[in-house]
């Protein structure tokens, strides 16, 4: 049963390069449960957590739409950031992509 509470991120950025989805917390980590965006052009994505990635660079095609979902209810979510780090999509080129993020700070 996950206990911390469950907050909301919108994702909405267009600058190519590091793009902070979700600020470093002052204590705990990052669990994100849902994740969910699209791209309004062809673009090179991948996810970090601080300054380590944490996935190889995903091609997105033309409003291609991303989701993960935490279905099994794992305490560490689908992506889990280190101890007081952000959680950040990097692109490889200047792409408005739109979505939202559900995610508990485990630790808090």
């Amino acid at each position: 049963m996950l206990v911390e509470k469950l907050k909301t991120a919108v994702v909405s950025f267009s600058a190519s390069g590091n793009n902070t989805i979700i600020a470093a917390p002052s204590q705990g980590y990052i669990a994100i449960d849902h994740i969910n965006f699209i791209p309004s052009a062809a673009v090179g994505m991948k996810l970090i957590s601080g300054t380590t990635d944490l996935s190889g660079v995903y091609d997105l095609g033309i409003r291609q739409g991303y989701t993960m979902e935490n279905t099994t209810h794992n305490q560490d979510g689908i992506i889990t950031c280190k101890n007081k780090e952000a959680f950040i999509i990097n692109l490889d080129a200047a792409v408005q992509c739109s979505g939202f993020c559900r995610y508990r700070i485990v630790g808090e």
